[in-house]
């Protein structure tokens, strides 16, 4: 396609363009959001930030056909760069997306899930049962890019769920040109507010839950829950959690998933099983791992698809032998040691998490030990607002700072056991002031029939700008087999 195609298809977000008189009718061989693939050829698109303007030069050394900005008019002309500004970043990189790769985009179908939390797990639950039902299918989100054996796809990724425009069309091309049917992919409220995948149209949209989260970005609830509605215009079926009543919107027609009886979708959690009904037919599905929370994310994913069109009895055959995705309350053993491990990290979420290892715990007659980490780069707002969700009477609580970004990993500790519950405050709290100092201390106090429960980001860990690598599991096997 030539320069002067793709400037025709920017339309009304065209807004000046320079030093392109003599490119017009040359040829481009791609387009990219991400410096460090500019190819010869390739159109490259940087959005204005306060932090951007660098990676302008570092683009300009790659020799790209030339660049889309959204920079104040004029930012650039001193350059001797080709340029064109627009008026509008969010809608120019839709508007590349589809000219680029809109053949890819319509050959396949999606489904997207919104929602606070549990996200990764209905997605992850969709697109296995969709593998299983015999559609090819990929899976988009916070554990990375899947293909439809479950083997991860290496992208760059510079986002951690949601991909940018650019980014996403890229994997649906590659999915595309492998005659895939489905990308199931998690929709969070600031990908929904960017309109990063608005070139997109769903054939099924699943609303989750919904808790106060990402106000450090949206400012208030009411923005937190518009951004989250975003996703309901761009979808043509919508699968909703009646029992939220943000949701309410969207559940006044059609059929939405309740834990309530009467409704045409609803479902009921047992300590093993699923007791599901669909349009007052009654099913049992018994999972092949624990969680009630997980157990409520299968029963959405089951939902969500027969919603879609797929018939009851085919998916729920499908769900048999069904596995949790990865660190999603994951249990595991090394040595005497028993853990389950969860990537826990909202104060809703680890609440939950808690509660659930709690009654398992108890159905087990294994006594608990639980891990909460206060994270420095989400902020004090937050950490607080986790600890004051801690449930009561956990019998042992290990108190940890992680992804403490440059924040003091003593004063995060000290926050967290300031806003504990009150019936934490006679009670000895076990601290850490890193991740891997909580797991060692909750491997060091653990007796015979203890239980761990650890929650949080179990990811490489953030520490004064850098990354330092880290997995649970890794470090787990290292320390114990050294003991």
């Amino acid at each position: 396609m030539k320069i002067n195609e793709i400037v025709d298809a920017l339309g009304g977000q065209l807004l000046k363009s320079i030093n392109m008189e003599d490119r017009v009718e040359k040829s481009v061989s791609g387009i990219t959001s991400m410096y460090q693939d500019i190819e010869p050829g390739h159109v490259f698109m940087l959005k204005n930030s306060a932090t951007s303007e660098h990676y302008f030069d570092a683009a300009s050394a790659n020799a790209p056909a030339f660049i889309i900005t959204d920079f104040e008019v004029g930012r650039f002309d001193d350059r001797n760069v080709p340029v064109v500004y627009v008026e509008d970043f969010m809608k120019a990189a839709n508007k590349m997306a589809e000219f680029f790769y809109g053949k890819s985009i319509k050959k396949l179908k999606y489904i997207a899930v919104t929602g606070t939390n549990g996200k990764t797990t209905v997605s992850h639950f969709i697109g296995r049962l969709l593998s299983n039902l015999g559609c090819r299918t990929a899976t988009v989100g916070t554990l990375g890019i899947f293909d439809d054996a479950y083997q991860k796809v290496p992208f760059r990724h510079t986002t951690p769920t949601t991909p940018m425009h650019l980014e996403f069309a890229e994997i649906i091309k590659h999915f595309a040109d492998r005659d895939y049917d489905y990308i199931v992919y998690e929709a969070t409220s600031i990908a929904l507010e960017q309109r990063r995948t608005d070139f997109i149209w769903n054939d099924m949209a699943i609303f989750n839950n919904f808790s106060p989260e990402h106000l450090e970005y949206h400012g208030t609830v009411e923005e937190y829950l518009a951004a989250k509605l975003k996703l309901a215009q761009r979808s043509t079926c919508i699968m909703a959690n009646a029992d939220v009543p943000e949701y309410a919107s969207l559940t006044r027609q059609g059929r939405h998933f309740s834990k309530l009886g009467g409704a045409y979708y609803h479902y009921r959690t047992e300590p093993d099983h699923i007791n599901l009904n669909i349009g007052g037919l009654s099913y049992t599905v018994s999972p092949g791992f624990i969680g009630e929370h997980n157990y409520i994310n299968l029963a959405t994913a089951i939902f969500g698809l027969v919603e879609a069109g797929f018939s009851a009895d085919a998916v729920i055959g499908a769900s048999r032998g069904i596995q949790a995705p990865v660190h999603r309350f994951e249990m595991f053993s090394e040595g005497r040691y028993d853990f389950i491990l969860d990537f826990a990290h909202t104060p809703v979420a680890i609440n939950e998490s808690i509660s659930n290892a709690m009654k398992y715990a108890e159905a087990k007659g294994k006594n608990l030990m639980v891990m909460v980490t206060g994270i420095g780069l989400r902020g004090q707002d937050k950490i607080k607002k986790t600890m004051e969700m801690v449930p009561q009477n956990v019998p042992c609580l290990i108190l940890a700072a992680e992804q403490v970004g440059y924040e003091d990993e003593e004063t995060i500790v000290q926050m967290m056991e300031r806003h504990l519950p009150e019936s934490y405050k006679d009670m000895e709290i076990i601290t850490a002031f890193s991740r891997q100092e909580g797991i060692v201390q909750a491997i060091e106090h653990a007796g015979e029939d203890t239980l761990i429960l650890l929650t949080g980001i179990n990811e490489p860990q953030n520490y004064r700008g850098a990354m330092v690598a880290h997995d649970d599991r890794e470090f787990i096997s290292k320390y114990i087999s050294g003991k």
